[in-house]
């Protein structure tokens, strides 16, 4: 929620491949209202909406941050089983696309402005991180806030030598006070900016403080968000994002507004301020689609397929920035692979190539996995430890009191809260085995 008077923050949920929706409501605040992102107290992320966060504070231009996107779309789909093809390693991806484009000073710039959400494997409590020493902190801590287990690996990364999973799992859309904060997210719900709908469907699913609406779109964008659609679904969502931002602006009034930020430099001024007024684009785009009197021109907008044409008249410099990006910049092999003919073909070699390229992917991860084999192996004792644990204390209820005096005789406790590789030690070891053994 906006409150001028109180001051405000964003907070961009997590929203897998969808994060082109975020560039485009981004591009409509820093056109209509700079001051929004610009005077912001702080910024939430988690999983996606950090990585978004903090590709916006570090100072990285929206139009490479669009190339980036689709850049990672095209990736993970040039292959024939997609995100699932063996030698898609999303995580690595990633963590090469952050160390590459985010700059050496990062962790000065975001620290204090960001708050990146973590959910903590040890407890599954959420870790809201702030501060950070390094640009590999932040790297880190961008990683675990985008791992999904089994979907990005199996063993989860670590943020100060603790593991942590996608923030998602414990709180999608992270904020200080509900009423101090304006909620972004691609989804059907509850949220200030968010696609809206016009229906008699009022079922609501809240999980981890976020509001899913059970409708058949929201199901499709969710299957999307993790699987990419093709560059065509990619240009209307960002579309749909920049749309509607401009309804969130035009609800609480402040499309009239001054649109330059007075802290912006005079070359960032410039392009931004021969962005036509709101309402004489609202008058073109009337005129252009025909609109009956009454009829809400957002509304409209909504229900329309991709228009090169309304992008055009909305923001030029975003419609330049997308052609720019979806330029197709394949060679010659790259487009012969994408013929019919040869994708067909390629399906039919599958059950022979999928070996192949299966042993070559399993040999590549672990060339890459072979310095941090010491501390995974140590984390991989301690969860099996603690899973066993668990099993004995629900399997055999009587024994939860043998082992409790048998911790109080020994002196040994629950693993400190996130530090679960304190019981890697050789002694925590062999007590908690005596524990387990009886």
């Amino acid at each position: 929620m906006y409150d001028p008077e109180r001051g405000w923050s964003l907070s961009f949920g997590g929203s897998g491949f969808l994060g082109l929706y975020y560039v485009g409501v981004t591009r409509c605040l820093s056109e209509r209202a700079p001051y929004l992102l610009h005077n912001a107290s702080k910024i939430f992320g988690s999983s996606a909406g950090a990585l978004h966060a903090a590709t916006f504070l570090s100072g990285i231009p929206l139009d490479r941050v669009l190339q980036i996107i689709l850049d990672l779309t095209w990736k993970a789909r040039r292959r024939n089983l997609g995100v699932l093809h063996p030698s898609f390693n999303i995580g690595k991806c990633l963590r090469d696309g952050l160390q590459e484009h985010l700059p050496d000073n990062v962790h000065q710039l975001i620290s204090g402005k960001i708050s990146i959400s973590l959910t903590r494997v040890s407890d599954g409590k959420n870790v809201l991180v702030s501060d950070f020493q390094s640009k590999a902190e932040v790297v880190d801590a961008l990683l675990c806030s985008c791992f999904i287990p089994f979907y990005c690996g199996l063993i989860p990364p670590a943020f100060r030598g603790v593991r942590y999973i996608d923030g998602g799992f414990s709180d999608n859309l992270p904020l200080a006070d509900v009423k101090t904060t304006i909620t972004v997210c691609p989804f059907y719900g509850e949220f200030d900016i968010c696609p809206k709908i016009k229906s008699t469907n009022f079922l609501h699913v809240n999980i981890t403080n976020f509001s899913f609406r059970l409708c058949l779109r929201n199901f499709y964008l969710l299957s999307r968000s993790l699987s990419p659609p093709d560059f065509k679904v990619m240009r209307e969502i960002c579309l749909r994002g920049y749309l509607d931002a401009c309804r969130f602006l035009e609800e609480n009034g402040i499309c009239d507004w001054p649109q330059l930020c007075p802290s912006l430099s005079s070359e960032e001024e410039e392009p931004e301020a021969i962005l036509p007024c709101w309402e004489d684009q609202r008058q073109q785009l009337s005129l252009t689609l025909g609109l009956a009197e009454g009829e809400e021109l957002l509304e409209r907008l909504s229900t329309l397929p991709w228009d090169e044409h309304i992008l055009d008249t909305l923001s030029p410099r975003l419609a330049a920035g997308l052609a720019e990006a979806m330029r197709d910049r394949r060679g010659y092999l790259s487009r012969l692979s994408s013929l019919l003919s040869v994708r067909v073909m390629s399906y039919v070699m599958l059950p022979c190539t999928l070996p192949v390229e299966s042993a070559i992917a399993l040999l590549h991860r672990l060339l890459i996995w072979l310095p941090n084999i010491p501390d995974d192996i140590q984390w991989l004792q301690w969860a099996t430890s603690q899973v066993c644990a668990r099993m004995m204390t629900c399997l055999l209820p009587s024994s939860r009191c043998q082992i409790g005096s048998k911790e109080l005789t020994l002196g040994v406790g629950p693993c400190p809260v996130g530090c679960p590789e304190s019981s890697s030690s050789p002694r925590a070891q062999a007590r908690l085995l005596g524990l387990l053994t009886g």
